[in-house]
């Protein structure tokens, strides 16, 4: 069932299930895109504002998409572009992006979108609650049945803890009758005040797979820096990798073996609608999840979880 609930500026159609817990949640508040985020470009999509004594965040329906958080006292911890469009279906730039049941280009058919289709569709915001800490858990569902993108019907859970930190949990479950291979990536942007100084400590003396070069092999001799365009997926990442600058963060992460870091660069970042010329100084893409030939592979009925913190150090 799809009604319609009235926030300030436009009427969204949104479902039961979410239209109920926005409203039994005296911490959320539901917005357009134009009202959060005023000189946007784009027709507007839902956004949830959670505001608590811990932290303030918005989060768009669509993808499950988490925009905006910064704790009291803290220092805002994501990126989102001056020129994201917010237009509905557009992919968002900046934020976490769920990237989803693909990662990149679709390995077998270029004429898929890139990064798969779950960040581009609405999820349900299933149940929203504070917890003992103060902190506030959001869940968001999402489902597909099998179709012409992906030929498996599957669901995903998005759980999303704000506090003093981010904590994230997206589960993954095979609701077909047939095994299924997917990739998948919280492709998160982390603003930087300056690009030149900024490192990602935890991948030194570690492989990569260039994306620049067609995935050719190379190791990373010191913490990554970034002059030029950056673009490189490190498998086998057990440990929990940093960003040393401004604000510096640290991302913890279970069952997420992959790191991809990314910047585009001055050249292709003004060829970047959504970026623009200049705004490849002010962020880093720092991402963990399981891709390439460290995709999931999931039974029929089978269900697989990952999860990620990330933190400001004061």
């Amino acid at each position: 069932m799809v009604i319609f609930m009235q926030s300030t500026q436009t009427p969204f159609a949104l479902d039961i299930t979410t239209q109920a817990t926005i409203q039994n949640s005296s911490f959320l508040q539901l917005l357009n895109s134009t009202e959060a985020y005023p000189k946007s470009k784009g027709t507007g999509v839902p956004i949830v504002r959670v505001t608590t004594p811990l932290c303030s965040a918005d989060i768009a329906l669509q993808g499950a998409h988490l925009l905006h958080f910064c704790a009291t006292n803290g220092s805002p911890l994501l990126w989102v572009s001056p020129n994201c469009d917010f237009t509905p279906g557009v992919a968002l730039r900046g934020g976490i992006p769920v990237c989803l049941p693909w990662f990149g280009p679709h390995p077998t058919d270029s004429t898929k979108p890139k990064h798969g289709f779950a960040r581009n569709r609405r999820w349900q915001l299933s149940n929203a609650t504070l917890l003992d800490d103060g902190s506030a858990e959001l869940i968001f569902y999402f489902a597909s049945e099998a179709n012409e993108l992906f030929n498996y019907s599957f669901a995903a859970q998005l759980t999303i803890i704000l506090g003093k930190t981010i904590r994230l949990s997206l589960e993954i479950y095979n609701q077909d009758q047939q095994a299924f291979d997917c990739s998948w990536v919280l492709h998160s942007y982390y603003p930087v005040h300056s690009l030149a100084d900024v490192r990602v400590k935890g991948l030194a003396a570690r492989s990569y797979l260039d994306n620049l070069e067609n995935h050719a092999r190379k190791n990373q001799s010191d913490d990554v820096s970034f002059i030029g365009e950056v673009d490189r997926v490190f498998p086998e990442i057990e440990n929990n990798v940093e960003i040393v600058g401004t604000p510096h963060i640290i991302i913890e992460h279970h069952n997420c073996p992959s790191v991809v870091v990314w910047n585009p660069g001055p050249a292709n970042a003004a060829k970047i609608a959504d970026i623009g010329t200049g705004n490849d100084q002010t962020y880093i893409c720092v991402e963990r999840g399981a891709v390439l030939n460290e995709k999931w592979h999931l039974a029929a009925g089978e269900k697989k979880s990952a999860q990620v913190e990330i933190k400001e150090v004061i």
